[in-house]
């Protein structure tokens, strides 16, 4: 074949794709010495070319070495000008004079690609990288093709073998400008169809390329006669396994016994096979050629068919770039999808289980978007190393993009192996590190499903794992989650809240409703805007049938504009109507750290110009993880100068109350009804109430209790400092339109003191005893039942008094003469209760009434001598104003 004058035009190479080669020309020059060297470390490392340097002096090898430098500085500047044509022609002429067959040429242009793929990848910009490679590639080719020409030209060989197989290399090189860039599925496919068909006596051809763990050799190319089986199983004494494990050619007779059966199977078409092995590390394959004649390799030369399986490592080795994270070197999600169907059948044979991960850095954008992507990229890499120290041999670490990676543990025994990694991998990830004189840390979310009780294929084990991630970081983040049929079904409940969310948004269903919160002295302060989703066919449905969904990433900002806009519409509604009432609005933690949440806020503020921004309130539920609490400080105090109001919704809920009061710019805290509800009956809950109480007075914040059900509720709350309450002992959540009618209507009760005096000097302690006497006192009467903590054995240490008197009480008042009859009339009390509770159950009324009485009397005297020995002891921890 003659080479075409216009050689870089047939090749596809115009003046752009040399001017890319020109930007980083400095760069590949500057390895010219390493690339020459292990060019020649690579010819004379074989016995067939070693021998033609055999008598070379030091100072000649030297020379040459240096005239390598030369050529590969040379060839990067030539731009395949005729003067570079006619030089490379004349270098294919001294190579067929010097006897270097074609095969040791194409190995050397494998050793180029290789060292300017390292080259790419650590030192050109990741956007130039594949455009640079594709040039390369091409210049490469045009360069081994000049090279062929000028030794096939030479060659005086009357052997048609040989000067076929010459063609069939200048035919496939050849790349058209029509021609896409060069793809394994054309090259290699080319050379397989173009053997048999340059070759009469060449019946089939294929390339079997060895899977990511070195056991089996997938079929991945092939041409001519067909074979039965697309894959070998790793056998050392087999032909194929053997060469690729000895790394040299292996010729052998297809009566071998250790011929894999599906191609002895030929044995009337095929006489011989040629298995010329290729590739190095986690790239391994060999090319197989079938003949009709015993002898054809030694005949011919097998020499000549290395040539092939340098070029499918060349051609390979392209494609591997895109099997691998060019930051991490990593597996990428395509090698590693390979790895995990390999790993699953194998772990079919095991009886283990196999760990599927995916992992995902919490905190890394935010590192990201502050110190820039080189510190993300070194954090990046900072963590590779940190998780492959906690690998097992045999495991596999890979990423998926981004800040995600996927972990492969096969072998595991038992669920407490996987665990243990899990905290393991945990624990390395969250420790800080510094980059670049900064401090930085993050955490780690890790969705896990094991294989085979999460019997599914590997897309859906990913899917599996990738959900049960997401679960991991609503719980809380800086944990792992494993799959299970229950989480899987919970994951569904998600998505059918989303979907429903989503329609409701896009269909308009959404509204609102209100819930008037209320001052101690009876006055209407405002409302609470609360979410609800009119169903055209289930009617009004409650937050819990789509509260899962508010905070989803695409969700929560449509839902905050539509709750702000809403609830201020409503509010200038009412003020035209002459009713001034603060509106409190909910934002989720997800809307609030959006970078686009003060626009949406102004936005809404814009659209009601005449609403005073006082009369709203945002509220920032607690329970929800704030990621990023110094963000999320610098918004409210911008909410804040906006003129709106801060509140703490849901307070005490989450894991880190006292850290956002501290942190936190609020004018209100909401204490959650969860401990509201039993503030009667529990006295922890009265305990953390009024905790919250104080702490938020003493730091001027105003106090809204939820959850208040009962007058006892509001008579507690109110004598504890709490300034407002809310709750359906005042309204449940009204429709808008309801508001007006039901504040013109509305009185607060006086509150009950049954037949004690109204005790509005207590401690809180002291109040909710009194109020759980005069609980039990109607429950004598049957007018409610009995309080917790009133008869069972030892309820006198637990209740709130009996708290207080072992604890504070004893510290205080311990050594005082009366404290001890305080226990003991304490004391009396439960048992009279008890007594009582006896004789109603055995129907005897007025025996259990009478028995109320005297526990009356007794809680009387009990409240005088306890406050006589306060108001005697001057060592007192009582409030003054008690």
């Amino acid at each position: 074949m003659s080479t075409p004058s216009t050689l870089p035009d047939f090749l596809g190479l115009e003046d752009p794709d040399f001017q890319l080669i020109d930007r980083y020309r400095h760069i590949l020059d500057a390895e010219a010495p390493a690339l020459a060297q292990a060019f020649y470390n690579y010819m004379l490392s074989h016995p067939i070319t070693a021998e033609v340097f055999r008598d070379f002096s030091r100072t000649r090898l030297d020379g040459l070495i240096q005239k390598q430098v030369e050529h590969a500085k040379g060839l990067l500047a030539s731009r395949l000008s005729p003067a570079w044509r006619e030089t490379m022609h004349q270098i294919g002429v001294m190579h067929y004079r010097l006897g270097i067959a074609p095969s040791w040429v194409a190995g050397a242009y494998a050793l180029y690609w290789r060292q300017w793929q390292r080259i790419i990848s650590a030192q050109v910009p990741e956007n130039d990288q594949n455009s640079l490679r594709d040039v390369l590639f091409r210049l490469l080719i045009g360069d081994l093709m000049l090279q062929l020409d000028g030794y096939a030209k030479t060659a005086r060989e009357t052997d048609a073998e040989r000067l076929s197989l010459v063609d069939v290399l200048m035919d496939v090189l050849a790349v058209r400008r029509d021609r896409e860039s060069p793809r394994t599925e054309d090259l290699l496919q080319q050379i397989c169809a173009a053997l048999p068909s340059k070759s009469k006596m060449i019946e089939m051809a294929s390339y079997w390329i060895s899977d990511a763990v070195g056991e089996t050799l997938n079929l991945e190319y092939q041409t001519g006669i067909p074979v039965s089986e697309l894959s070998i199983q790793k056998n050392l004494d087999e032909p194929f396994w053997k060469a690729l494990n000895e790394g040299q050619p292996l010729i052998q007779s297809i009566d071998d016994p250790q011929i894999p059966a599906c191609i002895s199977a030929l044995s009337d078409q095929v006489k011989e096979i040629g298995v010329f092995p290729f590739g190095a590390e986690d790239l391994r394959g060999v090319g197989m050629i079938g003949v009709r004649e015993k002898g054809y390799f030694h005949k011919v030369g097998f020499a000549y068919f290395d040539a092939f399986a340098h070029l499918g490592e060349l051609v390979f080795l392209l494609r591997n770039q895109y099997l691998r994270d060019p930051l991490t070197a990593l597996p990428n999600r395509l090698l590693f999808m390979d790895i995990l169907e390999y790993a699953r059948k194998q772990n079919q044979r095991m009886e283990r289980l196999l760990g599927v991960v995916i992992l995902d850095l919490d905190g890394f954008k935010h590192v990201n978007d502050r110190l820039g992507h080189n510190v993300g990229d070194q954090l990046l890499l900072a963590m590779v190393q940190r998780l492959q120290t906690q690998l097992r041999a045999g495991d596999t670490l890979a990423r998926l993009g981004g800040d995600e990676f996927a972990l492969l543990l096969p072998g595991l025994e038992r669920l407490d192996d996987l665990e243990g990694i899990c905290e393991r991998l945990l624990m390395v990830i969250r420790a800080p590190l510094v980059i670049e004189g900064e401090s930085v840390s993050v955490s780690g979310s890790l969705g896990v499903t094991l294989y085979p009780l999460d019997d599914s294929d590997a897309s859906t084990l990913i899917r599996h794992a990738d959900m049960t991630l997401y679960a991991a970081k609503d719980a809380g983040r800086d944990q792992y989650q494993i799959y299970s049929l229950e989480l899987d079904e919970a994951m569904q409940t998600e998505v059918d809240a989303r979907l429903l969310l989503e329609t409701a948004l896009r269909e308009k269903h959404l509204c609102l409703h209100y819930q008037p919160i209320i001052s101690t002295s009876g006055q209407v302060l405002g409302v609470e805007a609360l979410l609800r989703l009119q169903h055209p066919k289930r009617g009004l449905l409650p937050p819990a049938a789509f509260f899962s969904a508010l905070d989803h990433a695409r969700l929560a900002r449509p839902v905050g504009c539509f709750v702000l806009d809403a609830a201020l519409h409503q509010a200038v509604r009412w003020q035209e109507a002459g009713l001034s009432l603060r509106v409190s609005v909910n934002i989720s933690t997800r809307h609030l750290l959006d970078g686009r949440f003060l626009e949406d806020v102004q936005a809404a503020l814009a659209k009601h110009p005449s609403l005073n921004p006082g009369q709203i309130e945002i509220e920032i539920t607690e329970s929800a993880s704030i990621h990023d609490l110094a963000g999320a400080q610098n918004l409210l105090l911008a909410c804040q100068r906006l003129g709106l109001r801060v509140a703490l919704d849901d307070f005490g809920t989450g894991n880190a109350s006292l850290t956002y009061l501290q942190q936190l710019s609020a004018d209100t805290i909401k204490i959650d009804q969860s401990f509201v509800r039993d503030v009667i009956e529990d006295p922890k809950d009265l305990a953390i109430v009024t905790a919250i109480i104080t702490a938020s007075r003493m730091l001027g914040m105003e106090v809204v209790a939820e959850g208040v059900e009962t007058a006892e509720h509001a008579e507690l709350l109110s004598k504890t400092g709490c300034n407002y309450m809310q709750g359906y002992f005042f309204s449940q959540p009204l429709p808008a339109e309801d508001i007006s009618s039901w504040i013109a209507h509305f009185s607060l009760a006086p509150l009950s003191t049954d037949s004690l005096p109204p005790l509005d000097i207590l401690s809180p302690i002291l109040e909710g005893h009194i109020l759980r006497v005069q609980k039990a006192l109607r429950a004598l009467r049957q007018e409610n039942p009995l309080p917790a903590r009133l008869l069972e054995d030892n309820a006198e240490a637990q209740c709130h008094l009996g708290l207080w008197l072992r604890g504070e009480g004893e510290q205080v008042f311990g050594e005082t003469p009366s404290f001890a009859r305080l226990r003991i009339r304490h004391k009396r009390i439960h048992a009279l209760a008890r007594a009582a509770k006896a004789l109603l159950d055995a129907g005897d009324t007025d025996g259990a009434l009478e028995q109320g009485k005297q526990l009356e009397t007794e809680n009387r005297l009990l409240i005088s001598e306890l406050l006589s020995m306060m108001n005697d002891n001057e060592q007192s921890r009582w409030p003054s104003h008690v």
